[in-house]
C-alpha cells in the first residue's frame, strides 16, 4: 500500500507537471530571433542577413509573420534544421512561414542601403565601413507594428544581432542581447545604429559624460578634443533635465567626404556624418540625444503617433535649440552660436513659409493625422511650428511659476500614460490653458513670438534663415508634389525695390501683422513685401493656393516679372523654380 501511495503521489506530480507543460505551451508563444548581418563585396551597398528562428519545445507551433512593408527585401532561402526548403509567403507588408514546436527555421535575405532621406543617405557600405539602423536590416514580428498591440507584451524570448565583419574591421553593437522583447525594445532596435569597419575609439566614455565616441581610423584630425568637451556638455545638460544617472551611449562620427550619411539614432547609439565646425551638425546631435534620453525615460507608444507625435518632436526640437547654450563658450564662438538667436531663427523660417504658402502650411497641430499623406507638411509641423508652440507654453509656464523646463518635467512625472495636451496646459497655465489650447493647438492662428525680436540679429543670418527653409521645403515637398519651386532670397533686388511706391503698397497680410513682422525682422518683412509685389505685377491674388507655382514655375509670369523689373531699371536673377 505504501508503494501504491508513492505511485499515486508521483502520478499526481507528473499530472501537475504535464498540466504545467501544456499551460506553458499555450501561454508562452515567444520564440528566439538571432540575426547575422554581413556586407557581401559582390553586391554594392547591400546587406545579407541570416535570421535563425528557434521555437522552444514548450511552445506550440505557430505562423511567424515578419513585417517588411518599409523594406526592399529579397528572400534568398527559407529552410528547416534539416536544410529542406520551407515555403515563405511574401505579401506587400509581411513575410510569413510556419514554425513548429521545437523547430528551427533559417531565413536568408538581402536588403539594399543608401536610400535618400532628409538627413542624407540612410545607411552605407563602402571600403572603410558599413553602417545601418536596425529598421533597415532586421525583420521584426508584425505584432510590433499593429495599432493597439499591448506595449508591455513580449513577443520574442531572446534577440541577438551579430555582425560578420570583413577582415580588419571592428564591430560596434548597441547591445549584446535583448530578453523578452516588447514594443519599446523593438522601437529602439529599429532606430539604433549598427556599425562595422575600420573604426577606432576617439574618446572614452569618461571624457564625454558616458558616451563612447568612435570614428574611422586615420580621420581623428577632423575631431579635436573640443568635440569631446561639447558632447560632455550636452550629455550633462540632458542628464540634469531628465534627472538620470549617466547612461551608456555610443556615438559614431563619420567623415564628410562621402556626403551626408545617417546610420541610425536610438536609445543606445547614434551614427552620422559630422563636421565639428558646423552648427547644424551640433543641433542634430543634440536632437538625437534628446530622443535617446526621452525614449529611455518614457518607453511608451503614446508619443510616437498622431495626435501626439508633433508634440514630442516639438519638444525634441525645442531642446535641440535651447541646449546650444550649454556648449562651452569658446565652442559657441567658433560655431557662431548665440543662444538667444536660436528661436529667433526658427520663427523667421516659420513666418516666411506660413505667410508665403498658407494653403499648404496653415494647419492646427492637433490635426496632425490629416497630414499623414504629406511628408513635407508633417516635417514643417514637427521641426518648425511645433518647437515654437512648445516654447510658447514653456515661456508662459515659466512666467507663472518661475521654474524652467516645466513642460518636460510635467510629461516625465506622468510617464506618458493617458497624455492629454489640454490637461497638460491646464496644469501648467491654469485658466489660461484653455485659451492656449484653442488658439495654438486647435487652430491655424499665427504664433505670437514677437517678443523674441532682437535688433542686433544680423541681416546675413536672416537671409540664411530664408534660404535654408526654402531649400529644406523644396527637398521635402518635391518628392510629394513633383517639382516644388524654390524661391531663394534675392536681397539685392528687394533693396532696390524698397523705395518704389508699388513696393510700399503691396500687401502680404493685414496692417497689424505686417507691422509686427517688420519690427521682428526687417529682412523677412522686406522679402515678403517683394513676394507680394511680384504677385501683384503678375496679376495673381496673394490668397491664390497655387501662388508659388504661379509665380515661380509659370513661364509667362516669370517673363512678366523680369520685364517689370527691367522697366524699373532693376536687373534680377529670375528663379527657374528649381531646388
Amino acid at each position: 500500500m505504501k508503494h501504491r501511495g508513492r505511485w499515486i503521489a508521483l502520478g499526481g506530480i507528473l499530472a501537475i507537471l504535464a498540466a504545467a507543460i501544456v499551460a506553458v505551451c499555450v501561454v508562452d508563444p515567444k520564440y528566439d530571433l538571432h540575426y547575422t548581418v554581413s556586407a557581401p563585396e559582390v553586391k554594392a551597398n547591400t546587406l545579407e542577413v541570416v535570421l535563425e528562428v528557434h521555437n522552444s519545445p514548450l511552445s506550440r507551433g505557430k505562423t511567424v509573420s515578419l513585417y517588411i512593408g518599409d523594406k526592399d527585401v529579397t528572400v534568398q532561402s527559407c529552410t528547416g534544421a534539416d536544410g529542406v526548403s520551407l515555403p515563405a509567403h511574401q505579401t506587400e507588408d509581411f513575410l510569413t512561414f510556419e514554425l513548429g514546436r521545437g523547430a528551427d527555421v533559417s531565413l536568408v535575405y538581402q536588403v539594399p542601403l543608401g536610400a535618400s532621406g532628409k538627413h542624407g543617405q540612410r545607411g552605407m557600405v563602402q571600403e572603410e565601413y558599413c553602417v545601418f539602423d536596425g529598421g533597415q536590416a532586421l525583420l521584426l514580428p508584425m505584432e510590433f507594428y499593429q495599432d493597439g498591440f499591448p506595449q508591455d507584451e513580449a513577443v520574442v524570448r531572446s534577440l541577438r544581432v551579430a555582425l560578420k565583419a570583413r577582415e580588419g574591421w571592428t564591430v560596434i553593437l548597441p547591445f549584446e542581447e535583448l530578453q523578452d522583447v516588447t514594443w519599446a525594445d523593438a522601437y529602439n532596435l529599429n532606430n539604433d545604429a549598427f556599425a562595422m569597419g575600420n573604426f577606432t575609439q576617439y574618446f572614452p566614455a569618461e571624457q564625454t559624460g558616458g558616451a563612447a565616441v568612435y570614428g574611422v581610423a586615420g580621420e581623428e584630425g577632423q575631431f579635436p578634443q573640443e568635440v569631446a568637451s561639447g558632447i560632455a556638455a550636452l550629455r550633462a545638460y540632458y542628464a540634469e533635465r531628465f534627472g538620470t544617472e549617466e547612461q551608456p551611449y555610443q556615438i559614431i562620427l563619420l567623415p564628410t567626404e562621402e556626403g551626408d550619411v545617417i546610420g541610425g539614432a536610438g536609445v543606445h547609439s547614434v551614427c552620422a556624418t559630422f563636421d565639428a565646425a558646423d552648427r547644424r551638425d551640433w543641433e542634430l546631435l543634440s536632437h538625437r540625444m534628446f530622443h535617446a534620453y526621452f525614449d529611455h525615460a518614457v518607453p511608451t507608444q503614446t508619443f510616437h503617433a498622431a495626435p501626439n507625435l508633433w508634440f514630442y518632436e516639438g519638444l525634441a526640437t525645442y531642446y535641440e535649440n535651447a541646449s546650444m547654450g550649454a556648449l562651452p563658450e569658446a565652442q559657441r564662438e567658433v560655431l557662431d552660436i548665440r543662444p538667444e538667436w536660436q528661436f529667433n531663427s526658427l520663427f523667421n523660417r516659420y513666418l516666411t513659409i506660413k505667410i508665403k504658402d498658407p494653403a499648404l502650411f496653415s494647419f492646427a497641430p492637433m490635426d496632425e493625422a490629416d497630414l499623414s499623406e504629406s511628408a513635407g507638411r508633417t516635417e514643417f509641423l514637427h521641426y518648425i511650428q511645433a518647437p515654437l508652440v512648445v516654447k510658447l507654453v514653456e515661456d508662459r509656464a515659466e512666467e507663472r511659476s518661475g521654474g524652467k523646463d516645466a513642460v518636460l518635467r510635467a510629461v516625465l512625472e506622468k510617464g506618458g500614460e493617458d497624455f492629454s495636451p489640454a490637461a497638460l496646459l491646464a496644469e501648467l497655465l491654469g485658466e489660461d490653458g484653455g485659451e492656449v489650447y484653442t488658439r495654438w493647438f486647435q487652430s491655424e492662428e499665427l504664433l505670437p513670438m514677437w517678443e523674441d525680436a532682437d535688433p542686433a540679429y544680423p541681416e546675413e543670418r536672416a537671409l540664411e534663415d530664408g534660404a535654408d527653409v526654402e531649400v529644406m521645403l523644396a527637398s521635402w515637398m518635391t518628392s510629394q508634389l513633383g517639382q516644388y519651386p524654390c524661391d531663394l532670397p534675392d536681397w539685392e533686388t528687394a533693396c532696390q525695390l524698397e523705395d518704389i511706391p508699388a513696393f510700399q503698397e503691396a500687401s502680404f497680410a493685414d496692417a497689424e501683422t505686417e507691422r509686427l513682422v517688420e519690427e521682428h525682422c526687417p529682412v523677412v518683412w522686406k522679402l515678403l513685401k517683394q513676394y507680394a509685389l511680384r504677385a501683384q505685377v503678375c496679376g495673381v491674388p496673394f490668397e491664390e493656393p497655387m501662388l508659388r507655382y504661379q509665380l515661380l514655375a509659370d513661364e509667362d509670369n516669370l517673363q512678366k516679372w523680369e520685364d517689370w523689373l527691367h522697366a524699373q531699371g532693376i536687373s534680377a536673377a529670375v528663379s527657374d523654380g528649381g531646388v
